[in-house]
């Protein structure tokens, strides 16, 4: 390939990773992954990764903030969900392992709880508990939040209705 032709597609590589970065953050590998199947070169693509980061427009360390934060107000999941999915989008396990640790799951596991048990309506005491202890489980959350959260929020239920 000529020099020129290298460098239109790497321009329009570069023109591609800004407008999805445009859009949303995105990780090292997610942007790899989608420049490359737009059929962009590998060279070109090393090329823009490379320059983005350089002048701050793509940190991985940002985008698992950006994730994190995201999930928290729209879906809250437990650190075992948000560590897979930034794996899953590339994240390094030392950069995930310093964002997961100030992550309150407890509180998100009990936002979660609360939302969904207004759903679980019409069933046992016994069976919202099971059904809630899945659906906070396969959400993320530990066990031991799962458990705990369970507790608070039954406990918080017999109160209220003993006041009735």
């Amino acid at each position: 390939m000529g020099l020129i032709k290298k460098s239109i597609n790497s321009m329009s590589a570069m023109g591609f990773a800004l407008k999805l970065l445009g859009l949303r953050s995105h990780s090292r590998k997610e942007l790899e992954q989608k420049l490359l199947k737009k059929g962009y070169s590998a060279e070109s693509i090393e090329q823009v990764v490379e320059k983005l980061t350089g002048l701050g427009l793509m940190d991985d360390r940002m985008f698992g903030i950006e994730l994190i934060k995201s999930r928290s107000r729209r879906k809250p999941s437990g650190k075992l969900k948000i560590r897979m999915e930034l794996r899953k989008k590339g994240v390094s396990d030392s950069i995930i392992g310093d964002l997961l640790k100030d992550y309150d799951s407890a509180e998100l596991c009990y936002r979660a709880a609360e939302k969904k048990i207004g759903l679980l309506r019409g069933a046992t005491d016994e069976m919202r508990k099971k059904k809630l202890e899945v659906f906070l489980y396969n959400r993320g959350f530990e066990w031991h939040d799962v458990q705990s959260v369970i507790t608070r929020l039954f406990k918080d239920l017999t109160d209220v209705e003993d006041i009735d």
